[in-house]
């Protein structure tokens, strides 16, 4: 049996998710909040398997209380059931300790099947939400590349960037064209790309 707690401010949302999880036979509801600060004050008490948590709540936010919970209750596991859906709010969820993160609109019917999903060790999320978690982390990697350059090696692309020969570059730098053609393969394969307009497209998307 699967014990699940609820939280959320509106009253219409929380009678909504519990009907619908009322229908399993699999799931036992052990609460249902309001507020945040109901569900900590009575957390050690219930301990659910998985908090199904609203995001804009009064007084605590749902954010903090995952991070509230999550310092005493390591082993805590959250569900963000929200209609936010900007970049702040979904990254600082899932730093606090957030499991997944569904939008309400279109995750109902899916509920049983994300609180299995959490339970299995999985992240179930929105497919909108899913989307800009991986278009951060490439993001990111994109600029974890540029950051492996050396300084010469980010002068150097600068100039190619900017349209730049070998010879020219070598006699702005002073050094040989062999050693610009030295470098350039390493710029290259740092930031995974093969040629120089690839290079440059990479440059300019950052």
């Amino acid at each position: 049996m699967k014990r699940i707690c609820i939280v959320d401010d509106q009253q219409i949302s929380l009678d909504a998710v519990s009907v619908i999880l009322s229908t399993s036979s699999d799931i036992e509801i052990v609460g249902r909040f309001v507020s945040a600060e109901l569900l900590i004050n009575q957390y050690d008490e219930i301990q659910p398997d998985i908090t199904i948590m609203d995001l804009d709540l009064p007084g605590v936010t749902g954010i903090e209380a995952i991070m509230i919970l999550k310092s005493s209750y390591s082993h805590a596991k959250f569900l963000v059931l929200t209609n936010y859906s900007d970049d702040e709010k979904i990254f600082n969820a899932l730093r606090a300790g957030a499991a997944g993160y569904l939008l309400k609109k279109d995750a109902y019917a899916n509920l049983e099947l994300a609180i299995t999903s959490i339970l299995d060790g999985g992240a179930p999320m929105t497919p909108e939400i899913a989307k800009k978690v991986i278009n951060y982390f490439q993001k990111t990697n994109d600029l974890n590349d540029f950051y492996s350059l050396t300084e010469k090696e980010k002068i150097i692309l600068e100039y190619l960037v900017d349209g730049y020969l070998y010879k020219e570059i070598a006699a702005k730098l002073s050094v040989t064209i062999d050693a610009i053609k030295k470098h350039t393969p390493n710029i290259y394969q740092k930031l995974q790309v093969r040629s120089r307009s690839e290079a440059i497209k990479k440059y300019f998307s950052r």
